[in-house]
């Protein structure tokens, strides 16, 4: 192992495989169909890997490339919350431009590490680095790559001679396959570039863990209620296909590396993945039941004939659809159309103490109305405040499905308790993740639990669940060890110290000194790091908004 200044330093390879899971890849390595995984596990240090609250990828992403909680960075869905509006959202979505000059990928660069990046999640637009990076989803997709340094674009050829792996309005087979072509291009590109230059720290995604659960998880789980006994048939294996051709390109990339006896390989996901929940709960009608919510008179808690007429209308179309033409809208008639979709317009915030955020399907927020923050807010700041959010936490963490008597919430928090830094205040009040079987649902009164309906339950089958994977082989590294209490933003400050670095003293998280064999620990060195001067007012174009919408709502991630 080179050392620089006395320092060991390893060239690191890490491979991400989006959304990956052990509860899948364990039975196919034990069966042989994963042998290169199976083999670094055996030769490494391995465990689970906690990913961000919510577990949604824009969140994950942007703490591995940050080591920051979202607190910190900012960034906590695909669009970018706002309190002030009681929708939640702002019609934007997050991108680079929110944390780029704080990545380690930037960092390294500073202390003269090479890098190269292909496909990492969260990082479009491109933004320099000291070597190339190809920016990963959501991005728009067009003729060419998108890419720093912009030259290499015409080196990596036409980007559009084959489907976007994420329209998904194509067939079942067909998005197999396209979806397989591009995790071989990235692989092709990664090999390319180690072939032509020793990188220090080499950086590659596969979506195809984490995009193929989302449609195909029906047809793989007799147990899950909109299980497609037929077209299981056919796509059964669709599933395991992906992390069997993952793994296969695991064994290219180890081919090519320059100097595999100085490489430590990384192997990681951003969360798991796992069946979608089938029972909605809803909170609102909760908070109505408890005094702490009113419905406007004389409209009964549901949605007028008109929204119910448009909504009925809108489901009959594929969810790409349904967003692309939505996103044609002018804003506030898409913030309009939200509204009445998710019940909005049935409260009376005039007598609304609190009130239900949509985050993800696992996790729930629910938001104070708040004097001198919402419109119509009428909460007192302080006291008023802090006792309500106290009530809240403890009457939720003991909320019952009144049907079986199950506990529905897994944690209720105030947001202080999970998050820190500079952008708390973008955070609904109190944070509810949810135990499995549920799902947050937008009624305002009647039951509190009602089934999802199975078409909704057929057109996307998985989630993601908290916990991903890493594992980690090389020099130094403790053989067959099993890890645990690892987070994702602990990967950053890891791979800075592997790479011989100091991690950067703002990061939350820790160096994972575990994975090392104690003849290799080394003291954890940090240091500050020079934050770049950038401008994050720059915001996508119309048409970069609407393809990146499309793409998102084509994994499910804009439902509502």
């Amino acid at each position: 192992m080179v050392e620089t200044n006395g320092i060991p330093r390893s060239r690191v390879l890490v491979i991400g495989l989006d959304g990956a899971t052990w509860a899948i890849a364990r039975p196919l390595m034990a069966a042989g169909r994963m042998p290169n995984l199976a083999r670094l596990v055996e030769q490494g240090a391995a465990g689970s890997l906690a990913s961000t609250v919510p577990p949604i990828s824009a969140a994950a992403w942007v703490s591995f490339l940050t080591g920051q909680n979202p607190g910190r960075h900012g960034v906590y869905q695909f669009r970018k919350f706002d309190l002030h509006n009681y929708s939640g959202y702002r019609d934007e979505f997050a991108t680079s431009n929110d944390y780029v000059g704080r990545s380690f990928l930037e960092l390294v660069g500073q202390r003269g590490r090479t890098v190269g990046s292909v496909g990492v999640p969260m990082t479009y637009p491109p933004f320099p680095v000291n070597g190339f990076l190809v920016s990963g989803f959501p991005r728009p997709f067009g003729p060419t790559a998108q890419v720093y340094p912009p030259e290499m674009a015409g080196k990596l050829g036409r980007w559009d001679e084959v489907q976007d792996s994420f329209n998904f309005s194509l067939s079942g087979a067909k998005t197999v396959e396209t979806s397989d072509y591009w995790v071989e291009r990235y692989t092709e590109i990664s090999v390319e570039a180690l072939a032509e230059k020793d990188y220090d720290l080499f950086l590659v995604v596969w979506n195809s863990t984490d995009n193929i659960p989302h449609l195909f998880w029906k047809y793989t789980d007799p147990n899950f209620p909109a299980y497609d006994a037929a077209g299981a048939q056919q796509f059964g294996e669709v599933i395991n296909h992906q992390y069997e051709v993952a793994d296969g390109e695991i064994a290219k990339l180890l081919a090519a590396l320059p100097d595999p006896d100085n490489t430590t390989v990384v192997v990681m996901s951003d969360h798991g993945m796992g069946p979608y929940p089938h029972l909605y709960v809803h909170l609102n009608a909760w908070l109505a039941g408890q005094g702490l919510l009113a419905v406007r008179g004389g409209s009964g808690g549901q949605p007028s004939l008109t929204s119910r007429v448009v909504s009925s209308a809108r489901k009959r179309l594929p969810a790409q659809w349904r967003h692309r033409l939505r996103g044609r809208l002018p804003a506030d008639m898409r913030a309009g159309m939200h509204a009445r979709h998710m019940n909005l317009d049935q409260i009376d915030w005039a007598h609304t103490l609190a009130y239900r955020f949509k985050i993800f399907p696992s996790v729930e927020g629910v938001v104070i109305n708040l004097r001198g923050r919402q419109e119509q807010g009428i909460v007192e700041p302080g006291a008023a405040y802090d006792a309500l959010c106290d009530q809240l936490v403890d009457a939720l963490a003991e909320l019952r499905d009144p049907d079986t008597g199950q506990l529905i919430v897994a944690r209720a928090s105030r947001r202080e308790m999970l998050f820190e830094g500079p952008f708390l205040d973008d955070i609904p009040d109190i944070i509810v993740e949810l135990n499995g079987d549920y799902t947050g649902g937008s009624s305002v009164a009647g039951p509190l639990i009602s089934p999802l309906p199975l078409r909704d339950l057929s057109e996307y089958s998985a989630s993601h669940h908290p916990d991903g994977l890493f594992v980690v082989c090389g020099a130094g590294v403790r053989a067959g060890a099993w890890i645990e209490g690892a987070q994702i933003i602990d990967l950053p400050p890891t791979l800075m110290h592997l790479l011989g670095l100091p991690a950067a003293s703002w990061m939350d998280g820790k160096v994972i000194t575990g994975i090392f064999e104690p003849s290799a620990l080394r003291p954890v060195a940090y240091a500050d790091y020079d934050l770049a001067d950038v401008d994050r007012s720059t915001r996508l174009s119309d048409a970069d908004e609407e393809a990146i919408r499309a793409q998102l709502a084509g994994l499910g991630y804009l439902r509502e």
